[in-house]
């Protein structure tokens, strides 16, 4: 089957890193479902909207859907290795650098995190303390994200999963014939097999089969939601959002009190830019939003930004 080619974007929507400053009202550091996702929710904010994505465009080709490529030969493997703490020993950690970030790869599964998980648990090792806001705060907000990522599934299957305000927008996927005969089977045994949320848009048999293996592959066809597809292309078709590819955070400077940050700096093939905003988003992934504010070192904040627990990125 021919790949379909690589939407083209709109003329400005790339930003060219010809100038040493570049400004924004917000820059948003990488592009994966949290950057992403807010990119799109600001494209109709009036706001003059930067998107710092690390890596490129990951290429729309044959070898997307081939496991042998993605999986042993790591044909998409953008990231340098990580090294142990302890041991010192290199190993090649599950991040990529495209735009969408890891939902290049991901399996596609979108369930909405449980009530008890915003509130406070005991468990053996301590107390997880509540979060700062309820799952009935966020609920609308799961509501939409599911209508963007054109999540599939069905309320009510199952018992763990906490109240929805609205469907699904669209209806489970089938089970493969191995797992529903095991579904069928667990059933007979009381127990509540479910569907799993999922953003795998494939409404046919034969959509199914040409994109066989993208639940943890690249997509060539665009069904599988990720946030290149779903989130970042939407949003760059507003005139106030923008995209610099190629670009690694080096640190955030803040401002003389080290109350605000007022500009990163950032490495575009060779150079160092300094962007300039009113806010700036940390949405690289737990570990290089991490690392990034590691890195952000000053006379005001010695042990880097928002570390002054020393706990930041540990546990």
């Amino acid at each position: 089957m021919a790949q379909p080619p690589t939407p083209q974007l709109r003329p400005g929507a790339l930003v060219a890193p010809n100038q040493d400053v570049l400004t924004a009202d917000v820059v948003i550091i990488g592009s994966g479902m949290g950057g992403g996702t807010l990119a799109w929710a600001l494209k109709d904010s009036g706001l003059d909207v930067l998107i710092i994505e690390r890596g490129q465009f990951l290429p729309r080709e044959p070898e997307n859907s081939q496991p042998d490529h993605v999986f042993i030969n790591k044909r998409y493997v953008t990231s340098k290795p990580w090294y142990d703490a302890k041991t010192g020993k290199p190993f090649q950690p599950g991040v990529y650098y495209w735009v969408g970030g890891n939902t290049k790869t991901y399996g596609a599964c979108l369930p909405r995190f449980r009530r008890s998980d915003f509130e406070e648990v005991a468990h053996h090792d301590g107390i997880s303390p509540a979060w700062p806001f309820s799952y009935d705060e966020l609920e609308p907000f799961y509501a939409q994200a599911e209508q963007l990522f054109e999540v599939h599934g069905a309320v009510g299957e199952d018992p763990t999963e906490p109240e929805h305000s609205t469907p699904y927008p669209y209806p489970p996927l089938s089970h493969e014939p191995a797992v529903e005969r095991f579904a069928v089977a667990l059933r007979r045994q009381g127990l509540h097999p479910f569907h799993m949320a999922s953003g795998m848009h494939l409404g046919t048999i034969a959509e199914r089969r040409a994109d066989a293996t993208a639940d943890g592959s690249p997509s060539a066809t665009g069904a599988k939601s990720d946030a290149e597809n779903r989130a970042v292309r939407p949003a760059l078709e507003s005139p106030t959002v923008r995209l610099l590819l190629g670009a690694y955070v080096r640190r955030l400077h803040t401002s003389a009190d080290g109350h605000t940050v007022t500009a990163a700096e950032a490495e575009v093939d060779d150079r160092v830019l300094r962007i300039e905003a009113q806010t700036f988003v940390a949405s690289g992934g737990a570990v290089n939003s991490t690392a990034l504010l590691l890195r952000s070192v000053s006379d005001q904040h010695p042990q880097g930004l928002g570390n002054s627990s020393r706990l930041l990125g540990r546990n």
